[in-house]
């Protein structure tokens, strides 16, 4: 599913080498998720071609530039294009195509917090310096908090523990509607910090985003 890449100013409008992670269930590749930014604009891309009996195969890009997120989802049983403007870190519109995808939390009134982008939430995760501070983000459809929720420090890696809540709006992967994971994250911090392996955990369901390059 905020912050940037690290870059020199005078490398702003210059695209960043993407960053990879293999996406992982149970020792099966899916597909990738890939993170970039280019000058303000973050992208976010995803596909997954192997999941299993190809339920939830498809693709996803997000993007986020100028305080507008773009979300453009497709599968072979839907596609979903979402588009949001914040203000101040507040929702100013929304919308979503197809309009029976909205949910009552895409009336950006009834979004009780401040919140940044699924993209700019994720690549605060990808690029943090030491552990990742709380945040939430808002996807048009639910509201999710990410809480911090322990720390672990040796020579050569610093592992981050986190709670993933949707906390307005419905759970994902209908009629699964997940709502509630744990996130750990391990860092290289050898030389710098660089992101290594997010696992996701929820229930039996575990995910593991592998770095790739």
């Amino acid at each position: 599913m905020k912050t940037a890449l690290a870059f020199c100013a005078a490398l702003l409008t210059a695209p960043a080498a993407a960053q990879t992670f293999d996406v992982v269930l149970g020792g099966k590749v899916l597909g990738t998720l890939d993170l970039s930014k280019q000058g303000g604009t973050q992208t976010l891309t995803s596909d997954l071609a192997s999941t299993p009996m190809g339920v939830f195969n498809g693709t996803f890009k997000g993007t986020s530039a100028g305080g507008v997120f773009t979300g453009d989802s497709r599968s072979s049983r839907k596609t979903r294009l979402v588009e949001v403007t914040l203000s101040a870190g507040r929702p100013a519109s929304v919308q979503i195509t197809p309009t029976d995808e909205r949910t009552a939390l895409s009336d950006p009134t009834k979004v009780s917090q401040i919140v940044t982008d699924p993209v700019r939430a994720i690549g605060g995760l990808v690029n943090a310096q030491g552990c990742p501070t709380a945040t939430a983000f808002y996807d048009g459809r639910r509201v999710v908090q990410l809480t911090p929720s322990g720390e672990a420090l040796s020579d050569a890696q610093r592992i981050c523990d986190m709670r993933y809540t949707v906390v307005q709006g419905p759970g994902h992967l209908s009629p699964l509607k997940i709502s509630n994971a744990k996130i750990r994250l391990t860092y290289d911090i050898a030389g710098g910090q660089s992101l290594q392996q997010m696992r996701i955990s929820s229930g039996v369901f575990r995910l593991n985003l592998n770095r790739r390059n």
